[in-house]
């Protein structure tokens, strides 16, 4: 170093074993090691601290290597996890995060187990703050069969992270396995609070504890999110009313005060009550407000086609379904309201047109396609009832109801084997079911599968 710049004195070259570096993949550790040390002998230095510079790519490279070795293989991946020196480079522990302990599942237990406690051993010394370390270790202490030990670092790691659903879940996984059943209730309600869409680790659960789990995350959701009050709050209403609780989910609604979104919600359940008057109502106030927004405006009016038909009024129903298109073209409720004025008449080929259409409007709306199928079926089109199903069970697969009623369609359809299949399935995820057991029984029964 001279003058405020480094300049190369002298360097040495030291040739690799064949194969050991494959477009920047170290394939021989123990051979790039050896051909460092020549170098090292070389230069006869008598130094014995040096300051040494790996390059990210070399533990990007090994993380590379290591998924696409999980991939093919899962014990030789899990190997090459316990044993490659890179995977101790930061830059391989930092992406080691996304482990895919799904890929593991293939290998031995305790061979799984070294790999989460020494991968969550690095994270933990690399990434204090983070709680991948912690949820890494607490998994091996599971599948080694102690939720004791599990308890304890996954204590650490929600003191990290205590907004993690992931972890949330895990918690009450070990906490059911103590048999502390309400607590594990309370952790999988804040889980679901938190991420709704979050799924795993996977928890079977009896209809009784999911409805309890549904109502109070909706209830830690609405003080989670203050500003998401009126969503959860209706959302919350419709479970309570979901479970007969009719009182009460008027209750909650009445909270959410003089609101259009409330008045709406209201209308839609007088119509499902056949209180047609009561909904046409509530409303015409909305629909003659031209402060209220159009899209509010337009569900309104889909509402009001029903109400309409619900009083024999065909005309006035098909006048409300066309003023909510004008509104919103792009909405769907129109296209379910015409669909219902079309099933009314009988016409269900004119019903399931649109509710298709509602469908490209609304691509995620499992009720939607669970009525697309019934629909569908009463169209006499089989496959496209299936169709709709299938898709119903793969943006819910938590839903052991979906599941019941696709087998229930392949077995109307006469496709046993995919009935089977979809069945084998379901009933891993939930394996207490008690309709999935029932079907499954059927098909021993009636077609001898074993």
């Amino acid at each position: 170093y001279s003058g405020g710049r480094y300049r190369v004195e002298s360097y040495a070259v030291s040739s690799l074993p064949q194969d050991a570096v494959i477009e920047k993949t170290v394939n021989d550790v123990d051979g790039v090691a050896n051909a460092i040390r020549s170098v090292v002998a070389q230069s006869r230095t008598k130094l014995k601290t040096v300051a040494a510079a790996v390059a990210d790519f070399a533990g990007w490279f090994a993380w590379g290597s290591a998924t696409k070795r999980l991939a093919i293989n899962a014990e030789q991946g899990s190997r090459y996890l316990v044993s490659g020196g890179l995977m101790a480079l930061p830059s391989a522990v930092q992406r080691s995060r996304r482990l895919p302990v799904r890929e593991l599942g293939s290998a031995p237990i305790d061979l799984v187990f070294a790999v989460l406690m020494q991968s969550g051993s690095n994270q933990r010394r690399w990434m204090v703050a983070h709680p991948a370390g912690a949820t890494n270790q607490a998994r091996g202490y599971l599948i080694a069969g102690d939720p004791e030990a599990a308890f304890g670092v996954l204590d650490d790691a929600l003191r990290r992270d205590p907004t993690s659903a992931y972890l949330h879940r895990l918690h009450a996984l070990i906490l059911m396995s103590r048999g502390e059943i309400s607590t594990a209730l309370e952790s999988l309600a804040l889980a679901e609070a938190l991420a709704p869409s979050q799924r795993e680790p996977e928890i079977e659960l009896t209809p009784e504890n999911q409805r309890s789990v549904r109502l109070r995350s909706l209830e830690l959701r609405r003080e989670l999110y203050p500003r998401r009050r009126m969503q959860t709050g209706l959302a919350l209403a419709r479970e309570i009313k979901r479970g007969g609780d009719i009182e009460g989910a008027r209750a909650t609604l009445a909270e959410l005060g003089n609101h259009p979104e409330v008045a709406l919600e209201q209308a839609r359940w007088a119509v499902e009550d056949g209180d047609a008057s009561t909904a046409i109502g509530l409303l015409e106030n909305i629909t003659t407000k031209r402060t209220v927004p159009r899209d509010l405006r337009a569900r309104a009016w889909s509402i009001l086609a029903v109400a309409r038909d619900l009083e024999g009024d065909r005309e006035g129903a098909l006048h409300a379904a066309h003023r909510a298109l004008e509104l919103d073209g792009k909405s769907p409720h129109a296209f379910v309201s015409l669909a219902g004025l079309a099933e009314s008449r009988g016409d269900y080929d004119g019903a399931l047109e649109y509710l298709r259409r509602a469908w490209g409007m609304s691509p995620a709306d499992v009720r939607l396609l669970v009525r697309i199928a019934g629909t569908a079926e009463r169209a006499g089109k089989m496959p496209d009832a299936v169709l709709a199903m299938e898709r119903a069970v793969e943006l819910d697969p938590s839903s052991p109801d979906l599941a019941v009623r696709l087998v229930s369609l392949q077995l109307r359809q006469g496709d046993v084997t995919s009935a089977a299949m979809t069945l084998s399935e379901a009933l891993d995820r939930h394996p207490t079911n008690a309709p999935l057991l029932a079907l499954a029984d059927q098909l021993r029964r009636d077609v001898g599968i074993r």
